[in-house]
């Protein structure tokens, strides 16, 4: 007769035991957030508002920047009462250099990404089943750039990773273009 283990595996997050970063790390951060959040916000002011201010295209990006911006203000806060109870350390202390490398590459994954949308461009319509559906730019690089991200943080098959990025891809191409009715990037 076998015997039952009594031990329960629980998940306590993806960081569990990660702790804090150092205070200083902390603040480097928060400058960085309001300094991209201030940004976000001029840039968002600075869009014609061609009817009312509730309809006005830089609303949601500056209440999002506003919303980060308190977010990282409150990282601040945090980051200095901890400083000011003793904590220290050094600004990198205790990171992990393999995290930290495959979190540059998917930011830089997601700015050639960005970039590869902003000059490729073409356009191809065809019909299926008597539907006339766009293809462009988006497609391919979309399809590449996220089968590239599940492949650096995922360690199963290739093909499963380029599966599900043809299938996901494919499928916002067709609810955002038959459903919302909105054109996608590189289609212009």
């Amino acid at each position: 007769m076998s015997k039952q283990k009594t031990d329960e595996i629980q998940f306590e997050g993806e960081e569990a035991g990660s702790g804090y970063a150092s205070p200083a790390l902390d603040l480097l951060a928060t400058a960085f957030l309001i300094v991209l959040s201030l940004a976000v916000m001029a840039g968002a002011l600075a869009l014609p508002v061609p009817g009312e201010w509730t309809t006005a295209p830089g609303l949601m990006p500056f209440l999002v920047a506003a919303s980060l911006m308190a977010m990282a203000v409150g990282l601040g806060a945090s980051a200095v009462m901890r400083r000011r109870a003793g904590v220290r350390g050094r600004l990198l202390e205790g990171r992990d250099l393999a995290t930290d490398g495959k979190s540059i590459i998917l930011a830089g994954a997601v700015a050639i990404y960005i970039a590869a949308l902003q000059v490729l461009s073409f356009r191809t319509d065809i019909v299926f089943a008597g539907i006339r559906h766009t293809i462009s730019a988006f497609e391919p690089v979309t399809m590449i750039a996220l089968a590239a991200i599940i492949v650096t943080s995922w360690r199963g098959p290739i093909w499963i990773a380029a599966s599900i990025s043809i299938a996901w891809t494919l499928t916002l191409s067709i609810v955002f273009q038959h459903v919302f009715t909105i054109p996608l990037p590189g289609s212009f």
